[in-house]
């Protein structure tokens, strides 16, 4: 299978997704990631730290990604994860409101300096229709921001100060796009997650 391929998206560039695992108690957990294809139907990840995603890959090994068209889902994943729906056909958990989702097996876990890199095989591509649709900077700021605010908490652990005050730096100038031109669901999100860093 090429990955990429069947995608339409590009080799070697990063793609933000929402990953879907379980552990063995068969509880589901949902978490944004950034996937580069590195070829055919090998990708890889990052994991900053011992995360719930990382843990429960190590363990079953299994895991899905979800393509996901709005930035609402990212933010219900880190904050309200309540919100989610899961299907269960495929015997793991994946998100109802996807428009692709890829089965994928871990193939190896590294553990480097700031970070796991995790690399996986896709086993299976599943994808809807989906109508194309203009794009707003908001959502992308939203959807930035929020990947900035999951390594917070990794840089609170090893107490490196310099890096949370970029990530809130970087985090404050994405939500001040959203502020300029998103809709008001898109606003109140922002606001919560400012909160959040405050």
């Amino acid at each position: 299978m090429n990955l990429a391929k069947t995608l339409d998206v590009k080799q070697g560039a990063l793609y933000e997704v929402i990953v879907t695992t379980m552990n063995l108690n068969n509880q589901p957990h949902a978490a944004p990631m950034g996937i580069r294809i590195l070829s055919g139907d090998i990708f890889s990840m990052r994991s900053y730290g011992e995360t719930r995603t990382l843990n429960n890959l190590k363990t079953t090994r299994h895991g899905f990604l979800n393509v996901i068209c709005d930035a609402e889902t990212f933010f219900n994943c880190l904050f309200k994860p309540y919100k989610l729906s899961f299907d269960w056909s495929m015997g793991f958990p994946r998100l109802k409101r996807a428009s692709a989702w890829i089965h994928f097996k871990v193939h190896n876990v590294v553990e480097k300096e700031d970070y796991y890199e995790i690399t996986c095989l896709a086993l299976d591509v599943y994808a809807k229709r989906v109508k194309a649709r203009p794009l707003c900077r908001a959502e992308s700021s939203l959807l930035e921001a929020l990947i900035h605010y999951t390594r917070i908490k990794y840089y609170e652990h090893i107490k490196r100060e310099d890096k949370i005050i970029k990530l809130k730096s970087l985090i404050r100038h994405h939500l001040d796009i959203i502020e300029r031109t998103g809709w008001p669901k898109l606003r109140l999100m922002a606001e919560e997650l400012k909160r959040k860093i405050s």
